[in-house]
């Protein structure tokens, strides 16, 4: 039988023994690591709080950047066909600007029309509903009534309620207007002297290195970076250019008004994972309700925008892209959270592409493959 061997406690000599104030030392924890959270704590929230208040120029820089990641390879091709570099940012900016002039210009008035329509709208679709809810609507009448028979004496029976006063929709949509305008003619400049300037800030970054192996490996990242968000963003534009069309027609076809404003909310959208889905089915339900004659009509609208998001999404989508872009969907789901709440709308937009670059930058840093671990599904 094996016997438990415990090695015996050292002992010390009186003059080797160790005084109170070094065993309490030994004892309590470092002092020094509290200031290291507290200062890492402010300095996470300080990164937040300038997210948040400096919107207005980081998100027209950040669509910016990725702008000029999407159309780096057009530029280069034109280049190539013996284009300077100055032209081909200029003509890039002008179709550009071109297409976002028509494109609010076109869909402004159906936008306003919409808007001015919408309390009517969603209190007809009510309307509608509670024509086919009348069985649950007596249900809750006779609950009431029975409320109303079991009150005691001193019990109000009409409390006072409180009301709160919203904004008018036209002055939140004009200065909902301003702010995107501004945001636009700042995206469209920046990206014009991004396109202009070419490879000039990656060279100046790889001189700024000061080894070989440093400089090679940030080119290295800098093309995957490129390549890969250019991919991604490129098909992704395409597909939901594509969806919208098909959305548009199927509208048109139930007899939807708008349709062109509902095909390019459909692809605007599709850019939104899972959230811009059941947004799109909700409008549609809705306003199909207040706007089609019949209840047939009415849900094929919704019926028609969740097939072909659904035609789109697990057959379309992951032929053309394979699993070159795999990210996890609670990721996903929690980045879309955080940059809406930091961005809003820009925010939703831009928060998978920075969630793929955060992924390529991490699979690039051997410190970092743990987190693209955790990034991946």
């Amino acid at each position: 039988m094996s016997e438990l061997l415990i090695e015996p406690e050292p002992s010390f000599s009186d003059s080797e023994a160790p005084s109170p104030e070094q065993r309490a030392a030994r004892d309590e924890p470092t002092l020094d690591a509290v200031p290291r959270v507290c200062l890492v704590i402010l300095a996470v929230l300080a990164v937040f709080y300038t997210l948040y208040f400096a919107r207005a120029i980081l998100l027209p820089l950040t669509l910016a950047l990725m702008g000029s990641i999407v159309l780096k390879p057009v530029t280069r091709r034109m280049e190539a066909a013996g284009l300077p570099g100055i032209l081909s940012a200029s003509l890039i900016f002008l179709v550009l600007t071109a297409v976002t002039i028509f494109g609010t210009v076109r869909l402004s008035g159906p936008v306003s029309d919409w808007l001015e329509r919408a309390p009517q709208s969603f209190a007809k679709a009510g309307s509608r509903v509670k024509d086919y809810l009348k069985p649950l609507a007596q249900i809750k009448a006779a609950q009431q009534q029975v409320d109303e028979m079991t009150k005691l004496p001193g019990e109000e029976k009409n409390p006072d309620t409180v009301r709160v006063e919203q904004p008018a929709i036209a002055s939140e949509t004009i200065n909902a207007t301003g702010a995107y305008l501004a945001s636009a003619s700042i995206t469209l400049f920046m990206l014009f002297f991004l396109l202009a300037a070419g490879d000039r800030y990656l060279e100046k970054t790889v001189e700024i290195i000061p080894t070989w192996r440093g400089k090679r490996d940030a080119v290295m990242l800098a093309r995957d970076v490129q390549s890969r968000i250019a991919s991604y963003l490129g098909m992704i534009t395409l597909i939901n250019i594509g969806l919208g069309i098909v959305v548009g027609l199927g509208l048109w076809w139930v007899g939807m008004p708008n349709p062109v404003l509902w095909g390019v909310l459909a692809g605007v959208l599709n850019f939104i994972p899972v959230a811009g889905l059941l947004i799109g089915v909700v409008l549609t339900l809705v306003v199909g309700l207040a706007e089609l004659p019949t209840i047939g009509q009415a849900l094929a609208a919704p019926s028609i925008y969740l097939l072909a998001n659904g035609i789109e999404a697990n057959f379309i989508t992951p032929a053309v892209l394979g699993r070159s872009i795999s990210l996890n969907p609670v990721v996903i789901l929690l980045a879309v959270f955080f940059w809406g709440w930091i961005w809003g709308m820009g925010g939703v937009l831009l928060a998978v592409p920075m969630l793929i670059v955060a992924k390529i930058v991490c699979e690039s840093n051997e410190s970092l493959k743990p987190y693209a671990v955790f990034l991946s599904p």
